[in-house]
């Protein structure tokens, strides 16, 4: 698995939580017919899709911005960190908003998006945090590189001087100029 740097971790945190917004500000008007006042019936209405929209929003939120930033190759977030961002972003700011919220403008949408990137940034500081702490943790202290195994130690004569060759990983070290005295 890739070691990602903060700056990684906090941008899949965010994505994750912009998207948790825009998620449930779209899946959460999609309209399935009117009651018998004639009220508009959405996803949120019956328990069973509310359940859905509960678990279903987050997880895709998570598995949607892994998947797009192992396509772009700009790094490989960690499951670990994007689902309970995910989900603390919907519990904390996106649900009580979205059942908050006095109408359906764009305004009021857009508010849930932005609440959504910020509940993000929010709950991924403890994880950069902790990336930062175990890059610091992982540091070495300026040690001296070993030797590998594939240095392999030569002997060169030139005329009646024996010059010490050691090839390590296709670079050349050790006295190999022509200073014959």
């Amino acid at each position: 698995m890739i070691d990602m740097n903060w700056k990684a971790i906090f941008l899949a945190g965010v994505l994750t939580g912009t998207f948790v917004g825009l998620l449930m500000t779209v899946i959460s008007h999609i309209p399935l017919g009117h009651d018998s006042d004639g009220n508009l019936i959405t996803v949120m209405y019956h328990w069973q899709s509310a359940l859905l929209v509960v678990i279903g929003i987050p997880l895709m939120s998570a598995f949607g911005v892994k998947k797009i930033a192992k396509m772009s190759g700009c790094c490989e977030p960690s499951l670990k960190h994007l689902i309970p961002v995910a989900y603390l972003t919907f519990l904390i700011p996106v649900l009580g908003v979205s059942f908050g919220a006095p109408n359906s403008n764009l305004e009021t949408l857009a508010t849930i998006v932005m609440l959504g990137a910020i509940g993000g940034i929010f709950w991924s500081i403890p994880f950069v945090l902790w990336s930062m702490f175990k890059s610091r943790n992982n540091e070495p202290e300026s040690e001296p590189e070993p030797e590998s195994e594939s240095a392999a130690p030569a002997s060169v004569h030139v005329g009646n001087v024996v010059q010490n060759i050691t090839i390590k990983d296709s670079v050349v070290m050790g006295d190999v100029g022509h200073n014959q005295e």
